[in-house]
């Protein structure tokens, strides 16, 4: 059954065929990350283990060892080179990912983190979430965390000061529509750039600014154990961190199975992070950028991007 995709609704047929991406050596996880996807598409949640009770999680599965709640007043700082390097213990990681989310890599993701019964952060684009509300909504029902990566993933140093706060705040209002209920008011800057304005503005939303600590540089690479090497090679080094992935690739969806198990072997520790209050959306930014650019990675029109944003603020 598990050999084709012919004849499974959408949603499932996508996962199959992204499963050919997972590493040859985790046959296992690979097979219970399709396995939970495919019954929890068909509806079928009894059959998924640890389904039945909240709790009962695998016995080797990641999980997660705290959940801290974000103090956000003042827009502080997270990860390197600006924030507390003692904000995580050592052997403490939170899992992030940008830029997504994608129907075709994204529940990929949330498969291999819900057979793990961890959580992460998705840093989401405006344009995304109008693309895909229904995607988002399901990230933020899974008990997943939301920040924002701006509308249209442009260098904020490039834009004037009232463009970049348009693609920031935008993105914010948009993604909250999307999942039905309050996002975090977390924020991450599309190529770790930001700029004085930039900061300013966000200290004076009490919007907390994330950087990193690992990057896994899924983006260069489509090999899923590249992947899973620099990333643990980067805990070897550092011992705990902020981890950088993207759920638009599928070196990064391919990778999640193994590594999070790896994870767990070496004794790391995932924390979860939420927010003490969530974002209080402007009213005056309910549409997408008047000049928004549109992101490198993912061609697509302006026309089609624009069409779902509107359909977004339309609901």
């Amino acid at each position: 059954m598990l050999g084709t995709s012919e004849g499974l609704p959408l949603g499932v047929a996508a996962e199959l065929d992204s499963a050919a991406l997972l590493p040859s050596n985790a046959c296992g996880a690979g097979m219970q990350v399709i396995v939970t996807w495919l019954c929890a598409a068909l509806g079928l949640s009894a059959l998924i283990p640890g389904a039945a009770a909240e709790n009962a999680c695998p016995p080797n599965a990641l999980g997660v060892s705290r959940t801290a709640e974000i103090d956000t007043t003042g827009g502080p700082w997270f990860g390197s080179p600006r924030g507390d390097k003692d904000f995580l213990a050592p052997g403490e990681v939170v899992l992030t990912f940008d830029d997504g989310p994608t129907p075709r890599y994204s529940r990929t993701i949330l498969a291999a983190l819900a057979a793990h019964c961890t959580k992460a952060t998705f840093f989401m684009l405006g344009e995304m979430a109008a693309e895909h509300p229904s995607l988002v909504k399901e990230i933020a029902t899974l008990g997943h965390t939301i920040g924002t990566h701006t509308w249209s993933h442009p260098n904020l140093k490039r834009l004037s000061e009232e463009q970049a706060r348009a693609q920031i705040e935008s993105a914010f209002t948009v993604i909250e529509k999307a999942a039905e209920q309050p996002i975090a008011p977390f924020f991450r800057y599309p190529y770790l750039s930001e700029n004085e304005s930039a900061v300013a503005h966000l200290q004076s939303r009490n919007v907390a600014q994330f950087a990193i600590d690992i990057d896994s540089f899924d983006w260069r690479t489509r090999s899923p154990q590249s992947v899973i090497a620099r990333v643990m090679a980067g805990l070897e080094r550092r011992g705990r961190g902020i981890i950088l992935f993207h759920d638009i690739h599928g070196s990064t969806a391919g990778a999640m199975p193994q590594l999070l198990g790896m994870l767990k072997e070496k004794g790391f520790r995932i924390v979860h992070l939420r927010p003490k209050a969530s974002i209080q959306t402007l009213a005056e930014y309910q549409a997408p950028p008047a000049k928004a650019a549109t992101h490198e990675a993912r061609p697509r029109t302006r026309w089609s991007v624009r069409r779902a944003a509107q359909r977004m603020t339309n609901r």
